[in-house]
């Protein structure tokens, strides 16, 4: 047996609920893209032009801004830990009459659903949110929460449906959220919006192109 025919063999079939469930290995799908550029990356010419142009842009927090972004956000590499609610000190939504539900139909690519149940939890200062699944059950239904990591004030909370028996592809058909002075009484639209950016920003989660 040639040598990939074994590594075609060690592949693990790759299923949304077998990936949450801890049995892949983002490592390896992530290594292969790396070697190509290691030629680009040679020639000492191009690297010191690339300092210098950076170094004398702004000296403003920007450029480490951006570097953490791509680093984290950005390069749409989901969290290899799921975040759990123990993470981070929380607050859960306030008694009020402001906190709303209503319905949400966007649809979900099994790559989207495996992002949103990992969750994110900051590693920088600038890194605002901090985001947790629970779920999914046996019918395939699970919530997203979405809190401000300075604060652990609770912003959002999505409801999905997932299909754990296929490729677990879902859609997101609800969304609850904190529309109290604490948000300086958000409206639907403003929620919808901002958890559209936090997903694209956080986890690379583009919902916008998929809203039905």
């Amino acid at each position: 047996m040639s040598a990939i025919q074994q590594q075609q063999l060690k592949r693990p079939k790759s299923t949304i609920w077998r990936r949450i469930s801890g049995t892949s290995s983002r490592s390896s799908t992530s290594s292969p893209p790396d070697t190509p550029e290691l030629p680009y990356a040679a020639p000492v010419k191009l690297q010191r032009r690339r300092t210098e142009k950076y170094t004398r842009a702004d000296q403003v927090p920007l450029p480490p801004v951006r570097k953490s972004e791509r680093s984290t956000g950005v390069s749409k590499q989901p969290s290899p830990v799921r975040a759990l609610p123990a993470d981070m000190e929380t607050r859960p939504f306030p008694s009020s009459s402001r906190i709303q539900t209503v319905p949400w139909n966007v649809f979900l690519t099994p790559e989207q659903v495996y992002s949103l149940v990992m969750g994110f939890r900051p590693r920088h200062v600038d890194h605002n949110w901090f985001i947790y699944s629970q779920g999914p059950d046996d019918s395939g239904k699970l919530k997203c929460h979405f809190f401000r990591s300075w604060t652990g004030l609770k912003i959002a909370e999505i409801f999905i449906v997932m299909d754990i028996k296929g490729e677990g592809a879902g859609k997101i058909v609800g969304i609850k959220w904190n529309g109290t002075e604490q948000t300086n009484r958000m409206s639907e639209d403003e929620a919808k919006y901002m958890i559209t950016t936090t997903c694209a920003w956080v986890m690379g989660v583009h919902l916008q192109d998929n809203v039905l």
